[in-house]
This record gives structure tokens, C-alpha cells and sequence, in this order.
């Protein structure tokens, strides 16, 4: 889940406020990178919105509360494969964001932990392992990059290959439907799920396409936003 901070583009005025304490050389650098970006989307008068990770459902591309900035050009329009995506299933008051994995009419399962889409298990290389910090403890994470076809190669992370959500029956995405996998696999509620499963395209927000912070920068190529010069 994700908590929206505020809108901006030709129908708002961004809000970007400095909290009360100290702030480091990154963190000062995070902020003013940010305050560049919601100038320039605003300057192209490109609706965006921003929000911040509630999970860590898309570690290790974001972390929890990682600040993003979504695209709002994208509401209600067919996204690509790998795109990340800003979206309301189930309830209208809760706002996810995941990776696009299967468009309609694709065929998508697991199997052993690897993501099969229209009958080919999709490739991955380890990248080594990292630690998952838990509310109670810490996890040691295998960490993959994974090449889906038609998108760039991105990160996952996997505790194992013998999770709940590790065997997945293949499933037909519906039409105007897409499925959605986060990128931390074994601590993401997404489209395996019987009571989440695919995302209406109706129901998609935007495309997230920046980081603000921290680590600010692009989470899609610039030039894949029409508009931003």
C-alpha cells in the first residue's frame, strides 16, 4: 500500500515541505533534485502525483517509504510490460503500486519460484543477496535480475523458491486486465493472489517514472516521457 503526498501539473501546485531536524548532504541533495523535478512537470504542464511506499512489496527496485513520482497520463490506459504501475484494487481507498508482468490474453504462471509467461520460464541471473529487514528481525534475500520480453531488465528479490506464491497454476490475463507482480516476490500481495488477481485497466493511476528520494533518479528511460524536455 502507498500513501499519496500531493499533486501536481496543470490542474495543482506541488507541495514539497522540509521536516524539522537535521538533514544530511544526501538527503539535502535528495530534496533539491526533487523540487527540479515537480519544476519541470510542472513547467511541461504534465499532470503527475507523488507517493510514498507503504511495504517493502517492491524491494529491491523501492524500499519502504521511498517517495515516487507517478505519471497520470497513464490512468486508465494500457501500460507496457515492466512498467511499474500506480493502481486501486481492491478498495477504492487503497492505492498499490507493482510491476506489469502480463497483458491481456498472455498466460501467466509460476513454477519453483520462476515466472513463466505464454509457456517460457523467464530469465533471471543471480546478482547475490542482500538482508530484509523485518519488523521483528532480519532476512537474507537472493537477489536476481530478471529479462522480461519487450521490457529492461529489472531487480527481484526472493527469500526462496518454496513459498506459497512460489507454484502458481497458469492463468489467462483478461481483456482490458493486466497482472502485477511485486519485485520483493515472497512479501508482495499482487495478482497470485485469488482475493487481488489481475488489475483492471481502469483501475490504474499512473506510471510511476521517477524516485524522488531517497537515491533520487529515473525508474524509466527520460525519453519515455513524452513532453519533458
Amino acid at each position: 500500500m502507498m500513501r499519496r503526498r500531493e499533486a501536481i501539473g496543470a490542474a495543482g501546485t506541488a507541495l514539497l515541505t522540509l521536516s524539522a531536524g537535521r538533514a544530511s548532504a544526501a538527503s539535502l541533495g535528495d530534496w533539491l533534485d526533487s523540487a527540479d523535478m515537480v519544476g519541470r512537470f510542472l513547467a511541461a504542464g504534465i499532470p503527475a502525483k507523488s507517493y510514498a511506499m507503504g511495504s517493502s512489496s517492491m524491494m529491491p527496485t523501492l524500499g519502504e517509504k521511498d517517495v515516487i513520482l507517478a505519471d497520470l497520463r497513464m490512468a486508465g490506459a494500457l501500460p507496457g510490460r515492466g512498467d511499474i504501475i500506480v493502481f486501486r484494487p481492491p478498495g477504492p481507498d487503497t492505492v498499490y503500486c507493482k510491476r506489469v508482468i502480463g497483458l491481456p490474453g498472455d498466460r501467466v504462471a509460476l513454477k519453483g519460484g520462476r515466472l513463466v509467461l505464454n509457456g517460457k520460464i523467464v530469465e533471471r541471473q543471480p546478482q547475490g543477496q542482500t538482508e530484509l529487514a523485518l519488523s521483528y528481525r532480519s532476512m537474507p534475500v537472493s537477489i536476481y535480475e530478471e529479462v522480461l520480453g519487450g521490457a529492461r531488465p529489472y531487480r527481484i528479490a526472493e527469500i526462496s523458491d518454496t513459498q506459497p506464491f512460489d507454484e502458481v497454476p497458469e492463468r489467462v490475463v483478461p481483456a482490458d486486465a493486466v497482472f502485477v507482480l511485486g519485485d520483493n516476490r515472497d512479501n508482495s500481495l499482487d495478482s497470485r493472489s485469488p482475493d487481488f488477481g489481475p488489475v483492471p485497466v481502469g483501475n490504474i493511476i499512473g506510471r510511476a517514472v521517477y524516485r524522488l528520494r531517497p537515491n533520487s533518479g529515473w525508474l524509466v528511460p527520460q525519453k519515455s516521457v513524452p513532453g519533458l524536455d
